[in-house]
């Protein structure tokens, strides 16, 4: 009886210890910081209010208030936003999957700062140049024969 009357004691610590070693169920919101979690959906392509981060591989980066933001929006066929200096306008086509093509782009003609004129020449080019798209992340990414030549952030979804 006494070598069992010390077992008991030492039973009771390994059933609380081995309870306590039970990883607990977690919903999202209490992970870990760092925890993977489930990927956000990336914005839609249309009814999101897009913005320049990157054209041709170099960074475009813009200083308010002189500089508004590039901005593209795409919506029922039609294509509008900031090109860096004007007002931009004009048609697109897309399968809703991976193809995008613009077409008509006009601007309104204001004159401008002479880097804000070449960036939006540049970007008007480019635009007529896309035949594609993909997200990466939250990420749109123009492409041309599938090389990613823009790439925009959300701002506003509508």
């Amino acid at each position: 009886m006494f070598k069992l009357a010390r077992l008991i004691p030492l039973a009771a610590i390994v059933a609380i210890t081995a309870g306590c070693a039970q990883t607990p169920v977690r919903s999202d919101a209490a992970a870990a910081p760092g925890a993977a979690s489930p990927a956000k959906p990336a914005p839609k392509l249309t009814g999101t209010q897009w913005k320049l981060k990157e054209l041709k591989g170099k960074q475009v980066v813009r200083k308010a208030p002189e500089q508004r933001d590039v901005t593209l929006l795409l919506a029922d066929g039609r294509a509008s936003g900031n090109s860096g200096c004007n007002q931009m306008m004009g048609g697109y086509t897309s399968d809703g999957v991976s193809t995008l093509a613009f077409s008509q782009l006009a601007g309104t003609m204001m004159m401008c700062q002479p880097q804000d004129m070449e960036l939006e020449r540049l970007l008007l080019t480019t635009l007529g140049e896309v035949n594609g798209y993909r997200y990466a992340d939250q990420e749109l990414l123009l492409l041309k024969d599938g090389v990613p030549v823009a790439r925009y952030e959300a701002l506003t979804v509508k």
